[in-house]
């Protein structure tokens, strides 16, 4: 089984933001040491807890200083971006890390982060799927063709030189990041990978949703390799399970658990929904005690148990990707002391 690894904040929350980031890519340095397969980097534009807004670039700065281990976007707010800028923006990270590069998308035009860029807030989730769908075909046309000309609904181009190309031939991989029971689906349908989240989904929703997708991407006869399913959980590992508890227990207040009313964080523009459709909710409604369903904190032992459980539930997953910091409040050396353990006592006993 290959495993990732995922920041969807930078480094420690008592860290400054600079500082924040540094210690994201001395994290991604010893990922490569102990062999993850992939460093995944969310975009959280206006989110001052979030502060990594620019994950093409830490990727790039990172790469420098790791040899093996590839990058990718979980997931990039393609709402954020022209579609060209973005291509030529992405051509030049894969360039930069030696071809070491994923795209994953994600995000909904006509969202509150979205409008702060221009789009409308009337633009439908019908809508916003068919603006993914013609964004994506813009990327793909954009690294292929000298000269793109394009004409769209959302988007017209005439002969327009898109450089750099990059350097993947033909391109990097797209994925879509999955929350809503029916992005599986409409990944295949776009010839995209994609990545669940037991954030999002129970164990059992994803087992039907890798059955649907890979059943649909088999029928309509995509390149299977472009295509992969990859799971995404939050994750810990300690030398017993009350420590694992005990540490991330830190990142679970009650204070943050939104309850009712709108899915809005005060710190952010637009929040998050709680609700993906999926009967779980979403994970900004857990507390500790919810979150302990879903996500995998304990020993060595039953951290295997769990992960070999996720495994012989869902077929065919390509890689599972651990995120070992939820809301950023775990000090970088008791994270890297748990990635360290996950080399050592973890990772040797998966298959």
């Amino acid at each position: 089984m290959k495993f990732g690894i995922f920041w969807q904040v930078p480094g420690y929350e008592g860290s400054s933001v600079p500082d924040r980031h540094w210690e994201t890519i001395s994290e991604i340095e010893l990922a490569d040491q102990i062999g993850f397969t992939q460093a995944w980097l969310a975009e959280s534009p206006f989110y001052p807890t979030r502060p990594m807004s620019q994950p093409l670039l830490v990727a790039s700065a990172a790469a420098q200083r790791t040899n093996k281990i590839k990058f990718g976007t979980l997931a990039a707010q393609i709402p954020m971006h022209h579609p060209i800028d973005y291509a030529s923006s992405v051509a030049t990270c894969d360039i930069l890390t030696g071809g070491r590069f994923d795209l994953c998308v994600g995000g909904r035009f006509g969202g509150k982060a979205s409008q702060v860029v221009g789009m409308a807030e009337d633009i439908d989730n019908s809508e916003s799927r068919k603006m993914v769908s013609e964004y994506v075909e813009i990327l793909r046309r954009s690294w292929t063709e000298e000269r793109l000309t394009y004409e769209g609904k959302y988007w017209n181009f005439q002969d327009v030189p898109v450089i750099p190309k990059p350097f993947q031939i033909p391109y990097p991989s797209l994925l879509l990041a999955a929350n809503s029971d029916s992005s599986f689906e409409f990944a295949a349908t776009q010839g995209m990978g994609v990545i669940g989240t037991m954030l999002s989904q129970p164990l059992d929703n994803l087992k039907n949703h890798s059955e649907t997708f890979h059943n649909m991407k088999n029928n309509l006869g995509y390149n299977q390799s472009n295509q992969p399913f990859h799971i995404a959980i939050s994750f810990f590992v300690a030398d017993t399970k009350e420590n694992a508890h005990e540490i991330m227990n830190r990142n679970w207040r009650d204070a943050d658990v939104i309850s009712d009313g709108p899915p809005v964080h005060s710190s952010a523009i637009g929040g998050g929904r709680h609700d993906f459709t999926s009967g779980a909710g979403g994970w900004a409604t857990w507390d500790f005690k919810s979150a302990l369903k879903h996500c995998i904190y304990d020993s060595p032992s039953g951290c295997i148990e769990r992960l070999e459980e996720i495994m012989s539930t869902v077929n065919n997953v390509d890689q599972i990707i651990l995120e070992f910091n939820r809301r950023g409040r775990i000090p970088s050396d008791e994270v890297k002391k748990s990635m360290d353990l996950f080399g050592d006592k973890v990772m040797p006993f998966l298959h």
